[in-house]
């Protein structure tokens, strides 16, 4: 909202709708249309189900044919809204990149075809538990104030059955002599690239914000090699300064280094709260 005031833009959902998804050409202009009024029909009601937030069942239906309809490509909807979003971020000299991966179920839609397995676990000694749905990782776009700017990036896939004797050398190997390029952690590489180095991003300073899961030595190596800037929630107690992947005997390891440097300050921190636990407030001390 702030930047929208800045820009003296009208922040109606109707001209919203049409500034961030105007350019999209399905090749029929009654599709273009049509996007239109679902996406300003979400944004008026963005917490409701598609039935709640249109107007009657015959726009529902409208809705989902439309979602139906293999003129649809998802991908041209996210480009026309990451040209959006790169247009606003030029005008800020510093943002960050935060990426995240969601795991959608579809438990209860047991007839969706082309859905991949997201979890897995023995329920008895007969049993397996499958939960099938898609794996979606988003790179999302925020000031250093943390205003949102919008979608820089956004895939979505679904993960193939895995070979048995490829689970047996991922076991023995601890994973480390599958290529990187042939595990799902690329993401976060691959969103690395795409978002440091977008050619409409050349004049601001793009940092890269990711939680454990991209405490990835391959990651390190090509943002170092790329020479972009990155934060990382740390996952292993590595090395510090080590040349290689593989442990230098004697070397400092990360959480030794980090107990000895001095707190720089401190910051609040609060928390929603998440299953049992309730809010709270924590207290970071940046090095």
């Amino acid at each position: 909202m702030e930047y929208m005031m800045k820009r003296n833009i009208n922040t109606s959902t109707g001209e919203w709708a049409e500034s961030e998804f105007g350019i999209v050409n399905f090749g029929d202009i009654r599709l273009s249309k049509r996007l239109l009024k679902i996406v300003n029909s979400f944004a008026e009601s963005p917490e409701r189900s598609i039935n709640q937030a249109c107007e009657d069942w015959h726009q529902s239906k409208a809705a989902y044919r439309f979602f139906q309809n293999d003129a649809i490509s998802e991908r041209k909807i996210l480009d026309s809204h990451i040209i959006k979003t790169v247009e606003r971020a030029k005008e800020y000299s510093t943002i960050l990149a935060i990426q995240d991966t969601s795991y959608i179920s579809y438990k209860n839609h047991k007839k969706t075809e082309g859905l991949g397995i997201i979890a897995a676990r023995l329920t008895s000694k007969t049993t397996n538990f499958k939960t099938h749905g898609l794996v979606m990782h988003t790179t999302f776009a925020v000031t250093t104030e943390g205003l949102p700017i919008g979608l820089l990036d956004q895939k979505i896939s679904t993960r193939p059955p895995v070979a048995e004797d490829l689970k047996e050398l991922k076991r023995r190997s601890h994973n480390t002599a599958i290529p990187i390029e042939e595990k799902e952690s690329i993401r976060w590489i691959a969103s690395l690239k795409d978002s440091t180095h977008h050619p409409g991003l050349k004049n601001v300073k793009v940092v890269t914000v990711c939680d454990r899961e991209a405490d990835i030595y391959d990651l390190f190596e090509v943002a170092s090699t790329n020479q972009s800037l990155f934060v990382v929630r740390g996952n292993q107690n590595r090395t510090v300064n080590k040349k290689s992947t593989y442990s230098k005997k004697g070397g400092e390891r990360l959480w030794d280094l980090m107990n000895r440097m001095s707190c720089q300050g401190e910051i609040q921190v609060n928390i929603p709260a998440r299953n049992d636990k309730p809010q709270r407030t924590t207290v970071l001390e940046p090095v």
